[in-house]
């Protein structure tokens, strides 16, 4: 019975008691319909950060759908938001606002009071998104008012934090301080709601310097580790912590954890504080290197301007390089390639030297090499968004035997015919942790996949096991890919004489989603069978 409840708002409890003996006699089917709603949404959620733009509208009136079937007004309204906010990510704002004026008019209709809320709030979003941050703020305000008036008894916190990120953007700390309170004295704020603004506060103080107000925060964030289990001080703000209070010995210690651009960035000012303008000056370049790296591996419009206005002579330049390693690559390459697919291959090239042995001759090399920037252009947008996570939200029940096996099933059917995938597990079917499953399933996927591409023979073997307060996943298979350098995993693209293997974007796509589940991922360098992944992930965030 709790299976279908799920799949209803509260308005429909009373409904439910009167239907219940129904429910019970149509219990499998229920399930089902439930599985297809969970399997919809996992899609959408795929999908919004892609550029297959038929696939994803598919796909969302596919969930619009069945959330009407099965009664779920704000999952309905997820969805119809999710596809304005598609529009506006690839800067089709006016079909964005069209979407949000015909979800507006649709609820006011239908007297739906939470899709009226949701079109102001998606609104709201999309001019954010066009960076009319005026606008953009005066209909966050809208919102809030809106669900204070009609939803006395749920926090705005979505709305709030936005307008506290957009102050916090422009510059404006006392306003982004003045919203980052208002959101804590929302009513029934769920804790990763408090946690997250609670961290935010902790980055205001620490760009002001004010060690007094940081502690303080800290403080907080420690007791609702232990009042609530939500865990936001992480390794960003350990180091802070060390830093505002004159620990740089330990700041230093500890900044190796962060990922390559942060790291940089936090040791230039530790340097600065000690004097060492030297080493400061060497890390704010090392810094600067990285994030014009990710820049130029990002999709959108602003990035593309940037690639048109780079002057003549540095193209003459890469050209050259170019020309000079493959040798037979002419300008009328660069006549016939869009000119963003040119750079990221000119990026993929110099990063990856190997990748000159497939350029065999002219009609291999154009294949491969369209491929292969295609290619990156995707791997390198995800790795991108997960680098600028701060944290997700850990808190949903994940059943893991279910989603393992969901995915070997998949990665079975992405096989060689010489190929079996296998899943084995210490626990039972309903073993469950506490996670968050679109970015765990992203993970293990992504590690799936990888083995399911280049496998030939075979097993591969997707094993759970119990590790304490953790769960213990592998991924073994009997394909070796690294040669003798397994553990040269940070870069971005592999070659060898099969093609071009963006393993490693992969791999630090498993990272970046492995911090964010406060996990570990590893290669195994001493398994001598082929290649194996270890994945250890908290059962409690």
């Amino acid at each position: 019975m709790n299976c279908s409840v799920v799949l209803y708002s509260q308005k429909h409890l009373k409904l439910l008691v009167l239907l219940g003996l129904l429910l019970c006699s149509t219990l499998l089917r229920a399930a089902s319909s439930s599985d297809e709603l969970m399997r919809l949404e996992a899609l959408m959620l795929k999908y919004i950060g892609t550029n297959e733009r038929d696939t994803f509208f598919v796909i969302t009136e596919q969930l619009k759908e069945a959330a009407t079937k099965e009664g779920d007004d704000r999952l309905f309204h997820k969805a119809w938001s999710n596809q304005a906010l598609f529009e506006a990510a690839h800067q089709y704002y006016a079909s964005a606002m069209d979407i949000c004026q015909q979800m507006k008019k649709h609820a006011q209709e239908q007297g739906c009071v939470y899709g009226e809320y949701s079109s102001l709030h998606t609104e709201a979003m999309v001019l954010l998104q066009k960076q009319q941050y005026d606008a953009a703020e005066k209909a966050f305000l809208n919102a809030v008012d809106f669900h204070h008036r009609r939803f006395p008894n749920e926090s705005a916190a979505e709305d709030l934090r936005e307008l506290m990120k957009i102050a916090y953007t422009r510059g404006n700390m006392e306003l982004a301080k003045k919203y980052a309170n208002q959101l804590l004295a929302e009513p029934n704020l769920a804790p990763h709601h408090k946690g997250r603004t609670l961290y935010r506060l902790s980055i205001m103080a620490f760009d002001e310097n004010d060690a007094d107000e940081f502690n303080h925060i800290y403080d907080e964030m420690k007791r609702l580790e232990q009042t609530d289990g939500i865990r936001m001080q992480g390794v960003l703000t350990e180091v802070n912590f060390y830093i505002v209070n004159g620990d740089y010995k330990s700041a230093l210690r500890l900044s190796d954890r962060l990922s390559p651009d942060t790291c940089a960035e936090r040791k230039a000012l530790i340097y600065h504080r000690l004097g060492d303008d030297a080493k400061a000056y060497e890390y704010m370049l090392q810094y600067k290197n990285i994030s014009d790296s990710i820049a130029r591996a990002s999709h959108n419009s602003e990035v593309a301007n940037l690639y048109l206005r780079m002057n003549n002579d540095r193209l003459r330049l890469e050209q050259e390089l170019l020309e000079n390693q493959n040798g037979k690559l002419r300008y009328r390459f660069y006549i016939a390639v869009a000119l963003l697919v040119i750079l990221i291959l000119l990026f993929v090239i110099y990063q990856r030297r190997k990748i000159i042995r497939l350029l065999k001759h002219d009609n291999t090399m154009l294949d491969y090499g369209k491929k292969g920037a295609e290619r990156a252009l995707k791997e390198l947008n995800e790795l991108s968004f997960y680098e600028s996570k701060a944290d997700l939200s850990l808190t949903t029940p994940v059943r893991v035997n279910k989603l393992c096996d969901h995915l070997a099933n998949i990665a079975q059917n992405n096989c060689d015919k010489g190929v079996t995938t296998v899943f084995q597990t210490d626990y039972p079917d309903d073993f469950e942790i506490k996670s968050n499953p679109e970015a765990l399933e992203k993970l293990l996927a992504l590690l799936l996949n990888n083995s399911a591409r280049f496998a030939q023979e075979g097993l591969i073997r997707l094993r759970c096991a119990d590790a304490g307060a953790f769960v213990l996943l592998s991924i073994t298979d009997a394909t070796s890919r690294y040669g003798d350098d397994p553990g040269n995993l940070s870069g971005g693209v592999k070659a060898d004489d099969d093609g071009v293997r963006y393993v490693n974007v992969n791999f630090n796509i498993c990272q970046s989603i492995s911090r964010l589940l406060h996990g570990r991922i590893w290669y195994d360098a001493e398994y001598t069978g082929g290649t194996r992944f270890y994945f250890e992930v908290p059962k409690e965030p």
